[in-house]
């Protein structure tokens, strides 16, 4: 159970938790982590002692040896639980819009790259289409549409649709499938890290 508000923010920022990661439930030493993140060995050491200084780390061991002993590093516990009032934020919708912040700004940033780097100059082209719905596309000209989905074109995608209409029953099944999706292919081990994100809600109230 984290209370302390300095330690929560660690705790609940993705940047934060991603270097936390390496050691919950395993002890790891600086090199094992370094080799694994690709980082050198003082950046690894320096984030340690940021997390010691936060009790989010502990010495697991320490391994004699010529010169200093070799030491590995565990979190301080298996399981963290960060209750909201304890991220300081002002309410859930706040304390969700800080955590996700990190991740859109990576996902957006790279979308961009690689559509500059694959099309070179691009834009919204907004027109009805032959079914009579409102179209909003990432074009070149105002004639023709981009598609990020031919094969010789990069991997990816930012798409948002608020005019999906569904029973419940649909909607749970949306749902299951966008998460049975992401959970099989996050179980690849490719060459290239992605960053991916899925939403679903229904939209009730004055966004209705």
């Amino acid at each position: 159970m984290v209370r302390d508000p300095t330690v929560a923010r660690a705790l609940v920022r993705p940047s934060g938790l991603r270097r936390l990661a390496p050691f919950i439930g395993a002890p790891r030493t600086v090199s094992e982590v370094a080799r694994e993140s690709g980082e050198k060995p003082n950046t690894v050491l320096r984030r340690i002692q940021r997390l010691l200084a936060l009790d989010l780390l502990e010495i697991a061991d320490e391994r004699p040896r010529a010169g200093r002993p070799l030491r590995r590093y565990r979190a301080t516990a298996d399981v963290f639980f960060v209750p909201f009032e304890a991220t300081g934020a002002e309410d859930l919708e706040a304390a969700l819009a800080e955590r996700d912040a990190y991740w859109e700004r990576l996902l957006r940033r790279h979308v961009v790259r690689a559509r500059s780097e694959a099309m070179g100059v691009w834009g919204t082209r907004i027109y009805r289409d032959a079914r009579g719905r409102v179209q909003v596309q990432t074009a070149v000209s105002p004639d023709a549409n981009a598609s990020m989905l031919d094969d010789d074109m990069p991997a990816a995608l930012s798409a948002w649709r608020d005019q999906v209409w569904l029973d419940h029953a649909d909607a749970k099944a949306l749902q299951r499938e966008l998460y049975d999706l992401v959970q099989r292919y996050q179980r690849a081990r490719g060459a290239q890290r992605y960053v991916v994100h899925v939403g679903l809600a229904a939209l009730v109230g004055s966004d209705a």
